[in-house]
């Protein structure tokens, strides 16, 4: 693995990472690397896993979350119009 520091166009300082696989990433140089190991540990253990296991976890949070339910009105009877079928002849004649 390569690392390169140099100050990119924003002025922060940057690492260039080159991993042996030919892989470039680039990280700002304030993280501390143990920060960056620890992190290539938990990323590297997620990609062994298959991709359902992720997807399992992503509806267990979404079903956790509580939406806020619709409250209901209170409504009369609806009217004749409502009463009669909307295809076909009308079971009541109003006039």
């Amino acid at each position: 693995m390569e690392n390169t520091r140099f100050t990119a166009a924003n002025a922060c300082e940057v690492i260039k990472v080159v991993t042996d696989s030919g892989v470039t990433g680039f990280i700002e140089a304030s993280i501390p690397p143990e920060a960056i190991a620890i992190w290539y540990r938990r990323l590297s253990a997620d990609l062994r896993r298959p991709i359902a296991h992720s997807r399992r976890l992503l509806r267990q949070n979404r079903r956790r979350t509580t939406r806020p339910m619709r409250k209901s009105t209170r409504r009369g009877r609806p009217g004749p119009r409502l009463w009669l079928p909307k295809r076909g002849r009308p079971l009541i004649v109003l006039r």
